[in-house]
């Protein structure tokens, strides 16, 4: 519901979070509240033997799926890179993006019936397919279209093509200068490779909710909100000064 149930400031993370977990356990079963289903982290997703501290955590939720935050494993493969300010590292994050993710056939396409609709009332006439696509902003996508994550083996395969691509001379700028550094992203890859399973969809959970509809070009289109990963949850960090009284000051 797109709700801050628990604010806690902490110096660290670590066991004074129990108390955090355990209040919010309380809460759920106070208010009559079926658990979530998912739960999406920076850290600590799985392990490779054993039970993670998080899943010990929220022990009294024992079908609680934990997931990798997808940005978060996306900026885990960005450190490969010589530096973000490199002319490529804006296509390298949208392209691994496509490898993560694919949209709803159906969805886009009521979209681009919207959009030529809409352009048309505008004299934007006999448009090509590509041309109707550049018009359609990412902003717009995200509001109207639904996305899923590929499969796992479908994942590392295209992450895999991307990233050999650009350790080649493909991945250099117009100076010559290379986006990865091909030892230390192949190290990253070879460690981050198993967290793929962790950023997937978990099964039958509804991550989309509509709320609303409008009207372009005639055409009716879902107003979408997604429940994945935490970035409702960083941006929290964005409000703090406004709900901590106080002067503002800028460290150098």
């Amino acid at each position: 519901m797109g709700q801050v149930l628990i604010s806690v400031l902490t110096a660290g993370e670590g066991p004074g979070l129990d108390l955090m977990a355990g209040g919010l356990v309380d809460r759920y079963k106070a208010a009559g509240v079926d658990p979530p289903v998912a739960l999406y982290v920076d850290c600590g997703c799985c392990k490779e033997v054993g039970e993670t501290k998080l899943k010990a955590r929220f022990s009294e939720w024992p079908n609680l799926i934990v997931r990798l935050d997808i940005w978060h494993f996306m900026r885990r493969l960005a450190v490969g890179c010589t530096t973000d300010a490199h002319q490529m590292y804006p296509t390298f994050m949208a392209r691994m993006s496509a490898c993560i993710f694919e949209w709803d056939a159906a969805d886009v396409n009521k979209l681009r019936e919207a959009k030529r609709a809409h352009l048309k009332g505008h004299s934007w006439t006999s448009l090509t397919e590509k041309q109707l696509d550049r018009q359609i902003t990412k902003e717009e996508l995200e509001l109207h279209c639904r996305r899923r994550t590929r499969g796992e083996e479908q994942t590392i395969q295209l992450l895999d093509q991307l990233i050999g691509e650009l350790i080649s001379d493909k991945g250099k700028d117009s100076l010559g200068v290379p986006l990865l550094d091909p030892i230390r992203m192949q190290h990253i890859w070879f460690v981050q490779k198993r967290h793929v399973k962790c950023i997937r969809d978990p099964p039958d959970v509804a991550l989309y909710t509509q709320t609303g509809t409008i009207i372009k070009g005639g055409v009716q289109l879902q107003t979408l909100r997604c429940a994945r990963g935490s970035t409702s949850l960083e941006s929290f960090h964005c409000h703090l000064n406004r709900f901590i009284e106080g002067k503002q000051c800028q460290l150098p």
